[in-house]
This record gives structure tokens, C-alpha cells and sequence, in this order.
């Protein structure tokens, strides 16, 4: 990841996977990652294995490049891939309050694959198709670190908490990629009472309503008569409606998905 986001940031360079010289280290054109056993951003050099206190290699250089603390605040990952790479799988488990086989199976068969083919690499160019992926990815990460700061604070401007019935419901209606940074506004709101979302749709012309925080008090199986509504998950967590109906009547179609306080919905 380190290599992908100086790829972007670079342009072009060439990957050498070895031990770094004395002379990489003190050419500040040569990147020197997670080798080396030494951190000094001025000659670009980005190790960690000498200073238990330090982050994870990518995330000194993240830092350096300016993208650290945004992307502390959009990707709820990134500060506990730090502490798998320093700390370990069994550390980190123990933090997060988890049995370490759930770490384990939750790995990507996709992500060991790929980190299989860049393990058994030693030089890449620009010329190798593997280089085109890491600075994809690179600037895909990028891109989507500024995006989705620039759609938090959007949501915090023009995003809607409205009551209904004994609750509340989060109203946008931002039409382009309407979920981006939505987990993000939740967690800053902070507010358990806000049980429903309502956004355009990316699948037809309508609403959709969902269910926050699997809150059994909503179930969208109780609307799925309304001639407004085209479609019910079969398991009433998300309704959609036909078209972009005014914002009052698409409420109380939200409120008609609203049980009982005291009581829940069995599934």
C-alpha cells in the first residue's frame, strides 16, 4: 500500500524489492519502505523496525504525504492495520475485544493473492502490468480519502434529522453515490434515536428507506402494500419507492414501518 500511494504521488519510479544500501538511504531520490531501520522523511526514508513506538510503515508515509489524518477519520480500518503490522494479529484482537479467529476469517482471499504476487516480485516497472494495478490503487485511495472528507462535510451542511413518531429519521437528498460517508455522519451524530435513512436511490427513481443500526422497531414489510413502494426487502430492513414522491409523503410511509417501542419485530 505504502508503494501504490507513492506510485500515484510520483508518477513514475521503479520498485526494487531488497535490503536498502547505505546509499539508498542517503539518496533522497530512492523511496527506502519498511526496510532499512531508519525514519527520516527528509531523505525519504520510511522504516519502522527500529522504534517500537512507531505506526506501520504506511502510515509514515501517509503522514509525509499529508493523508494521514483524513484517512484516520474515513477508513474505520486504517488505524488497526498499523497494529496487525506492529503489534500483531494477537495484540490486536485482544484490543478490539475479539477471539483471534475472527480476524482470520475475516481475511480476503483477494488481498492474500495479491499480496502473494508482490512477495514473489523483485523489480517492477512501469512496463509490467502489476505496476498499472498498484498505481491504480494508489490513486483510486486517494481520490476516495478526498471525497469522502469533502461528502462528510456536504452531509453536516444539507443533511436533514427529522422526528418521527417516537424517533427520527436522516433525510439527504444528494443523488450522486447517496451512501458515500453516510457511516461517517452517523457515527458523528451520535444519536441512537435516528433509526431511518431516506436518500435517492442508485437503482431506480425513488427513495430508498433504511433501517440504521438494525433497529427492530422498523420493519419495511408493514408498507409493502402501498401503491408508492415497488419494492420490500424480504427481510424489512429497505423500502424503495417508485418515484422521488414529496418529502412529507415518503415520511409517513417511513412511519408506517414503525413498531411498537416496547416491543420487537421476530424475523
Amino acid at each position: 500500500m505504502s508503494v501504490s500511494i507513492l506510485l500515484a504521488t510520483l508518477g513514475t519510479a521503479e520498485i526494487f524489492r531488497r535490503e536498502a544500501t547505505p546509499e539508498d538511504l542517503a539518496d533522497p531520490d530512492t523511496y527506502v519502505v519498511d526496510v532499512g531501520m531508519d525514519y527520516d522523511p527528509a531523505k525519504h526514508n520510511f522504516d519502522h523496525h527500529q522504534d517500537s513506538t512507531f505506526p506501520c510503515a504506511f502510515h509514515l508515509v501517509m503522514r509525509y504525504l499529508g493523508y494521514h489524518d483524513a484517512a484516520m477519520v474515513v477508513f474505520g480500518w486504517y488505524a488497526h492495520m498499523s497494529m496487525m503490522d506492529v503489534r500483531g494479529p494477537y495484540r490486536t484482537a485482544q484490543y478490539l475485544g475479539v477471539d483471534t479467529s475472527i480476524l482470520f476469517a475475516s481475511s480476503s482471499p483477494i488481498d492474500g493473492y495479491i499480496l502473494s504476487c508482490f512477495s514473489k516480485l523483485t523489480q517492477l516497472t512501469q512496463h509490467d502490468a502489476f505496476y498499472g494495478l498498484m498505481k491504480e490503487f494508489g490513486e483510486d485511495f486517494i481520490e476516495m480519502v478526498g471525497l469522502k472528507m469533502t461528502r462528510l462535510e456536504q452531509l453536516k451542511k444539507e443533511t436533514q434529522i427529522l422526528p418521527i413518531k417516537h424517533l427520527k429519521v436522516l433525510v439527504s437528498k444528494i443523488e450522486d453515490n447517496p451512501k458515500l460517508s453516510m457511516e461517517l455522519f452517523l457515527r458523528d451524530l451520535d444519536d441512537d434515536e435516528v433509526v431511518i435513512s431516506i436518500t435517492p436511490s442508485v437503482r431506480g427513481a425513488g427513495w430508498e428507506m433504511l433501517r440504521l443500526g438494525d433497529n427492530l422497531q422498523i420493519d419495511f414489510r408493514a408498507v409493502k402494500s402501498n401503491p408508492e413502494v415497488r419494492f420490500v426487502h424480504i427481510n424489512g430492513f429497505m423500502a424503495k419507492t417508485k418515484e422521488l414522491i414529496p418529502l412529507e409523503a415518503v415520511l409517513e410511509i417511513a412511519s408506517q414501518a414503525i413498531g411498537d417501542p416496547d416491543g420487537l419485530i421476530s424475523q
